[in-house]
């Protein structure tokens, strides 16, 4: 990880009490709100909106606009590395739409009066990471916050008929995941200051959590625009998982979809299941918070060697993790675990 010495004394998960994309809002209960508040209904005016991780807008017939927003509480200490977390989770809600063309992102920083002194340091991975998916910071806001948090409001377009939502999945699609899981164990073990309890940590993990947390940086600060190019004209259905773990964005997929998902495989960061046996996070069972995670994409079968040899030649990891059957729901029985490493 960078070692940023003008910020070495500064420990920002010490100012959140939930981490990276487990600040956000349950899956229940953010249907529970959007119900509430009458925002389940379609808008004639957009493509797609609440519901999909982007709302769309068609400019012209070969232009659409795709927009979000994203920010979340630290998950890393070092601030240039929180900003590159940031900025990469955000995007990918763009880019799990299809949409990866001309993208900007407007910033959405929060920090204590006692933390101000970071600021350029998390702009400054934000703006690295932007521009090293071609993109481009073109303003965004600032305020004092007792939380720490980052990411942005990211536009970007593509062709109308390229772009995919969590809608389109049908029987006999295989599902293939672009990351390994695990993040949140890797980046809950870095934060173990207890040195007693730091030997159980290590015990439970089998290799350096140093190791660990560098890997799972490293995963979390790889867009996936390669990824959603890959799949272009290919998949069927898109989704990146992120706060609601593997399980619960399969959730939306097949609910969206009106099918069933069967998970069967289960990549994780070496390391991290026995991590997660230690600190109850689920990750056995696809429950686990995932903070800019890989994409999950639905493609029939008859074109999934097609993407594997897309994938292959554009470096990008991915697992076959399951397949989608007639029904609803989704299904996570003995999964097979398969421990990665970089």
């Amino acid at each position: 990880m960078a070692d940023r010495t003008e910020d070495a004394a500064v420990r920002l998960t010490e100012y959140a009490d939930l981490h990276g994309c487990s600040c956000k809002v349950g899956q229940s209960d953010l249907d529970d709100l959007l119900g509430e508040a009458g925002l389940t209904q379609s808008r004639d005016e957009l493509l797609f909106g609440v519901g999909e991780d982007a709302a769309a807008r068609k400019l012209t017939d070969d232009l659409a606009l795709v927009s979000t927003v994203d920010f979340f509480t630290p998950i890393i200490d070092d601030p240039y590395d929180f900003g590159r977390v940031a900025a990469c989770n955000a995007a990918s809600d763009a880019f799990a739409t299809g949409a990866s063309d001309n993208l900007d992102c407007l910033v959405v920083l929060g920090l204590p009066q006692e933390l101000t002194d970071v600021a350029p340091s998390v702009l400054a991975g934000i703006a690295d990471a932007i521009d090293g998916m071609g993109g481009a910071v073109a303003g965004g806001h600032t305020i004092i916050s007792p939380w720490p948090f980052a990411g942005g409001a990211v536009s970007a377009t593509a062709p109308p008929d390229t772009l995919l939502t969590s809608q389109g999945a049908s029987a006999g699609d295989r599902l293939y995941l672009t990351k390994p899981l695990g993040t949140q164990s890797a980046m809950g073990a870095l934060r173990v200051s207890d040195d007693e309890f730091a030997d159980v940590v290590a015990d439970a993990a089998g290799r350096p959590i140093n190791q660990i947390g560098d890997e799972a940086l490293a995963w979390m600060t790889t867009p996936n625009r390669a990824a959603v190019i890959a799949g272009r004209d290919l998949a069927t259905a898109a989704t990146d998982i992120t706060g609601f773990g593997l399980v619960g964005q399969a959730e939306v997929l097949a609910d969206n979809s009106g099918v069933e998902v069967e998970l069967t495989r289960l990549p994780v960061i070496a390391g991290t299941e026995g991590l997660s046996a230690l600190f109850g996070y689920g990750l056995e069972d696809g429950a686990s918070a995932e903070t800019s995670g890989g994409l999950l994409l639905s493609v029939p079968a008859a074109r999934s060697a097609d993407l594997e040899s897309r994938l292959d030649d554009a470096g990008v990891f991915y697992r076959q993790v399951g397949h989608v059957t007639d029904g609803s729901g989704v299904s996570l029985d003995e999964p097979t675990i398969e421990p990665i490493s970089r």
